[in-house]
């Protein structure tokens, strides 16, 4: 294949939806984004192949879609592609992302994810300047083979982050950001030539490969049913929310920006629910380390009562590696195991 050959994949979104007086759909847009996809291409002089995978508004995907999109994924580099374009919702993206890092990280190709934030016949739409950036990065000799995202800021400039240093889109956030700012480079716009990052920024290293093939449908629907989050608030009844989950299940606990919890040690507290579910494991994420070298007493109580705390990790990312490893049949062991190296361990431990 030439250096411009290009798959494309298609998968739905706000970027293959359409505009109505009444809503946004993703059931009109989809004809109109592949004749946009081709229209950049042959304005490029690139070899596009299109590929509609599913047409789904990415808040509806599910794990069993991760599946399916990294078995097109891995398809598609076997015939030896190495320049692959996603278009994708943004309420899911960082999810979608850190699976296919998880289980695509030893393809010799440049994954590249990309949305919008406003759809195609929106007149701010933001479609064509991150596609067209999305494709030119698929193809940048200076970007290692991997997973990334490429999407433009309010500025204009499209930043490409590799996937396991996604965060999720803010609810007041036109555009997607890296743990700690970290990024590989930009576009500045779409003409302009690529601008590698300064050197010197690390990158979030987990070591979890996956084997797709070892996914199994029954596995996924077990991983539904021992996996919850739970979101802190004031005055939660943490007990009360922990009361009706089954045995061996996961519970990841989004705390408070320092990674701190509510650390009273009252009759519906957390260090009960802690402490009166030991079957149940607790995974609290995350801890920003760059601003939070000393944990607080509050979070170190939490560890205490059983509680594993983890920095830098964020849950989403937490979230997929615990349904892949549940669906492949890894043992809960392994699957914590993987994560040691981003743990606050317990005092006596340290």
């Amino acid at each position: 294949m030439s250096q411009t050959s290009i798959t494309l994949i298609t998968t739905g979104g706000t970027i293959g939806s359409a505009t109505s007086a009444e809503s946004v759909s993703v059931s009109q847009g989809e004809q109109k984004l592949q004749m946009q996809i081709q229209q950049i291409a042959n304005e490029q002089g690139w070899q596009l192949d299109i590929i509609p995978a599913f047409n789904k508004n990415s808040e509806d995907l599910a794990p069993q879609d991760w599946v399916d999109l990294i078995e097109q994924v891995t398809k598609i580099a076997a015939k030896g592609c190495q320049n692959i374009v996603i278009t994708h919702g943004t309420d899911t993206m960082a999810y979608t992302a850190t699976a296919l890092a998880f289980c695509c990280a030893d393809l010799s190709a440049r994954i590249m994810l990309t949305g919008s934030f406003y759809a195609l016949d929106n007149p701010k739409s933001d479609v064509s300047r991150n596609l067209l950036c999305a494709l030119k990065a698929c193809t940048e000799p200076q970007i290692a083979p991997g997973v990334y995202l490429s999407f433009c800021n309010q500025q204009g400039a499209a930043q490409i982050i590799p996937a396991l240093d996604v965060k999720p889109m803010g609810f007041d956030k036109q555009e997607f950001e890296g743990c700690f700012g970290q990024k590989i480079g930009q576009f500045q716009n779409a003409q302009s030539t690529f601008e590698p990052a300064e050197p010197g920024q690390p990158q979030l290293k987990l070591e979890f490969p996956v084997n797709p093939a070892d996914i199994s449908a029954e596995g996924l629907k077990t991983a539904s049913s021992k996996i919850f989050q739970m979101v802190c608030y004031p005055g939660m009844d943490a007990v009360q929310l922990c009361a009706g989950l089954r045995e061996d299940s996961f519970v990841i606990v989004h705390p408070y920006h320092s990674g701190t919890a509510p650390s009273t040690d009252s009759r519906l507290s957390l260090i009960q629910a802690i402490m009166g579910r030991p079957d149940l494991k607790f995974l609290i994420s995350p801890l920003p380390s760059r601003y939070m070298d000393t944990p607080y007493a509050s979070s170190l109580s939490l560890v205490e009562a059983g509680a594993h705390l983890y920095k830098d990790i964020q849950p989403h990312q937490l979230f997929v590696l615990l349904t892949l490893g549940i669906a492949t049949g890894t043992a809960a062991a392994e699957m914590l195991n993987a994560l040691e190296s981003f743990e606050i361990k317990r005092v006596e431990e340290i």
